[in-house]
């Protein structure tokens, strides 16, 4: 027994079989509607728009098929269900082929009659339930394709905005030479790199690594930018000279980090350059590979270690302190620069990455043989910055 109340149209040049039909049915819960004359239900079937159709096949003024093509034209998805009192299989062939969903002999009982409409009814709703998901999935893909058009736009303005925070790929600084590159796996980079002149004797620069890859990374990267812009603005204030010191201004950061709260943290190496003395001051806050230094000879791996930026409240930050020799190479990698070296491990890489810093103090030279340059979607963010003194290893190319 139907509870669904679905609308059915039927035609019969017989009132007395219409009228049955129209009892039956409706005392199993469904509307009808009938008439005699198959062209009067043409009009009816555009007004009421029923979910299913019962025509009977022999009629005078038009046939049950020619109604059939008609209805199948008008409303392709409308179940029609065709009744006959002749048992002519050709006659319920050519009604099926032209999408009748069943076809029923004269005379038949209710309950046949019942179940032929039901299960043209489940077939149609399985046809509009698909329909209806064919056309949301549609829609959906659309709104995807949009939206993933905006994000490309969106993640293309944040590289732009990205590159505007960093500092001029080279300086130079009495004679000491600086030059970078920070090489995106995807639009934005978790990668950041700045460095900056405090006052006529210190110049400071850092190297950080933000947690994940894309917006929310990047993100992370501009508030950095600000917050050592921040600490640069105090001690030119006098208000502090946290920016001389690598472990406080490591630990200021982690604890802002903390504060906002942002399920984010960063590993970096934060180092203050002495003009004067020729000495590096630095703070490693988790990051590797540790700094490299190459005084002509033999190419190191600095010293240091310590908690990462913004994962603890707790964190401790130290400085080391440095003597640069007259002539040097110092070179800071993030630690995607493993991800793009053929190394069969780790400490192969580590070996490697000495050598190639050894061969050349030029940042092309260095990151060149990698394939960073034809790179399109790397595993990681890359990132790379070359210290040099008095050019002693020739001019940095870029």
């Amino acid at each position: 027994m139907s509870q669904t109340y679905e609308h059915i149209l039927s035609i019969d040049d017989d009132p007395h079989l219409l009228e049955l039909l129209k009892l039956y049915l409706e005392d199993s819960g469904f509307e009808v509607t009938t008439t005699t004359k198959p062209t009067e239900a043409l009009k009816i079937f555009e007004e009421i728009k029923p979910d299913l159709v019962l025509t009977d096949l022999h009629m005078p003024t038009m046939s049950g098929i020619e109604l059939l093509s008609s209805l199948k034209e008008s409303s392709p998805n409308t179940p029609v269900v065709i009744l006959s009192g002749q048992g002519d299989m050709s006659d319920a062939i050519g009604a099926l082929q032209l999408g009748a969903a069943d076809y029923l002999l004269k005379p038949f009982s209710r309950v046949s009659l019942e179940h032929a409409v039901c299960r043209a009814l489940d077939k149609f709703r399985l046809l509009k339930q698909n329909e209806n998901y064919r056309l949301m999935l549609e829609k959906k893909n659309i709104e995807l394709a949009r939206s993933l058009e905006q994000l490309e736009v969106d993640q293309k303005a944040g590289k732009n905005v990205q590159q505007l925070l960093l500092p001029k790929e080279h300086a130079q600084f009495d004679g000491y030479s600086l030059t970078y590159k920070v090489i995106p796996s995807l639009y934005l980079s978790g990668d950041f790199i700045d460095y900056f002149k405090i006052n006529d004797r210190h110049v400071a620069f850092y190297i950080a690594d933000v947690s994940g890859h894309g917006a929310s990374s990047a993100f992370v990267t501009v508030m950095l930018k600000g917050m050592v812009e921040k600490i640069q603005e105090s001690f030119q204030r006098g208000s502090d000279d946290i920016i001389l010191h690598p472990e406080k201004l490591l630990k200021k950061i982690s604890d802002t980090l903390l504060a906002a709260r942002l399920g984010k943290y960063l590993t970096m190496i934060y180092c203050v350059l002495d003009l004067n003395e020729n000495t590096l001051v630095y703070s490693v806050g988790g990051h590797y590979p540790n700094p490299i230094l190459y005084n002509g000879e033999k190419a190191v791996f600095l010293e240091g270690q310590g908690f990462a930026v913004g994962i603890h409240q707790q964190a401790r930050f130290e400085s080391r302190r440095c003597e640069l020799p007259l002539q040097f190479t110092l070179a800071m990698f993030s630690d995607g620069i493993f991800e793009v070296m053929n190394g069969k491990n780790q400490t192969e890489n580590e070996k490697n990455l000495l050598t190639m810093v050894k061969k050349s103090s030029h940042i092309n030279d260095i990151l060149e043989p990698l394939g960073t340059n034809q790179m399109n979607g790397a595993p990681d963010d890359v990132a790379c910055l070359i210290i040099n003194k008095d050019n002693m290893f020739g001019q940095v190319s870029h």
